[in-house]
Formats: C-alpha cells, structure tokens, sequence
C-alpha cells in the first residue's frame, strides 16, 4: 500500500515542484511556460502551498494566492498517481481556504473537469492552446491587394489600438481597455514589434497582429474585412518574420466560444495540444 504524506511547501520544493510539473506537461500537453521555474514560483510559492509525498517523491501539489477579491487556486497530480483521490484530496484542502476561490488550469483533463463540477464548480472560462510547427513549409497567403501593412513602433501603436479595438469590441467579454491599459498588457521583454504588423485600407487599420517569443498573440480583422483572407495573411506574414528570426514552433491560445479562429488557425496547420480553464 502506497503511504502519502501531505505537507506544506516552500520556496525549497521549487525543484520538486519543477519535475511534478514536466511529468504533467508530458501526458497533457500545455505551454512550455508552464512548466517554467518563474511561471512555477508565481503560483506555488505562496502562504497556502501544499504537496503529497510518497516516498519523499512529490506526486502532487497545490496553492492558493490572491488575485484582487479572489483567491486564485492550481494544482498538479503526477500521472502515475492519478485515480486514488488525491486530486479530491488536494480540492478539499484548497477549496477549504477562506473567501471565494477560482480554480485554474493550464491543461484540463475530462477528469478534473468532472472533479471540479461534482464538488459545485462551474466552468467560466476556457481556451484551447494550439502549437505549430514552424519548420513546415507555410501556405503562400499574399495581402489582400489594397492592404497595406507597418510594424509596431511609437507611430503606429495607436493605429494598432484602432484595430484591437473595432476587431474585438463585438467579441463576449471584450474589456474595452485604453490604449495604454492594452499595451501595458501586451508589451514585455518578450515582445516582438518586427513581427508585430498593422493592416491599412489607405490610412484607416482595418487588421492586425501582435506576435511574443514563440507566441502569436492576437490576431484580428475589423468587421468589414473578416472573411476576406484578411487575417491569415496577417498571421501568415507573422509567422513567416518569426520563422525567419529563429523561431522553430508557436504558440497560441484560442477561446472555446470562437470556433471561427480555430478553424482559421487549424487550416493554418496548428495542432490543440491543452485546454486552460477556470472554475468558480
């Protein structure tokens, strides 16, 4: 009979924590960034961070931390040792804390979901994480003839807000954030702004494209040019730059209620490789 032995972790167990995340990573899929030692430090380095052990090896964990009024909660079990209530286990104790807790997660199995809506959680969010391939060959997508296109720099950041904004303002959920609300939020060391591109029909934007390192950030068409190839020859022209700057795959997220995106993107020949999710 296996023994487990639940306990508090620390800034010590980061290492533990590193390899309980790669054996998650290798069954169900997700964003290598997850995985990472600063992504993991962020979300379980906390004052309510709990591991099981057995046999001093850590087969999972889980911790709670603040986000505004809320308390934001993950968790990881190892794939060998799934199916013996230790994610049950592990949800009693982080649901147990004070307040209202959200939980996340950055590769949903059909199990945790049916874990998270027995123990009376509902689904708020979720988005489907697709990967491409970057050393096959990219479909030949030319601009639309009377588009022209610029990079991200100080003289175009606002053309590129005009575009977020009337490509995004119908979508459910849209924030509505200001422009410099939306470029604190996107732009961070990771940020490409060669491969960053602005749409044109004469001076107004009518499309565009935000790009990170091995990430495709946003793509969008205003209304009046959605489904006239506007956006693949963004996203094309895109990864083609990153492409040509090193890159060997992408990434991106794309949400659940937008089967018009993944259909674009699975014609582009990118692959669902997790689903990130949130419960309340």
């Amino acid at each position: 009979m296996v023994t487990i032995e639940w306990a508090a972790l620390s800034a010590t167990d980061l290492p533990a924590i590193a390899g309980l995340a790669g054996r998650c990573a290798a069954r169900d899929g997700g964003l290598p960034a997850t995985a990472s030692p600063s992504f993991l430090e962020r979300r379980y380095v906390t004052d309510a961070a709990v591991g099981a052990f057995t046999q001093g090896l850590l087969v999972a964990c889980g911790a709670v931390r603040p986000v505004g009024e809320t308390s934001a909660a993950t968790g990881l079990v190892d794939p060998d040792h799934r199916g013996r209530g230790l994610g049950s286990g592990l949800l009693d104790r982080l649901a147990a804390e004070p307040g209202k807790v959200r939980l996340e997660t950055e590769s949903l199995t059909p199990q945790a979901h049916e874990l998270f809506l027995a123990r009376g959680f509902r689904q708020t969010f979720a988005e489907d994480v697709f990967r491409r391939d970057l050393t096959r060959p990219l479909p030949d997508v030319p601009m639309p003839a009377q588009v022209t296109v610029e990079e991200w720099s100080p003289l175009t950041e606002g053309a590129f807000h005009q575009a977020y904004s009337a490509s995004f303002a119908d979508r459910p959920g849209f924030p509505g954030w200001t422009r410099e609300q939306w470029v604190d939020w996107l732009v961070d060391d990771e940020f490409l702004p060669g491969c960053s591109l602005v749409a044109f029909e004469g001076d107004v934007a009518v499309g565009f494209v935000t790009c990170a390192e091995e990430f495709l950030v946003q793509v969008g068409a205003v209304p009046g040019w959605r489904r006239r190839g506007l956006a693949r020859a963004l996203a094309v022209a895109a990864l083609g730059r990153m492409r040509e700057g090193g890159a060997g795959q992408v990434f991106l997220d794309v949400n659940v209620n937008n089967p018009a995106s993944a259909a674009l993107f699975g014609g582009l020949r990118f692959e669902k490789i997790a689903r990130r999710a949130r419960y309340e």
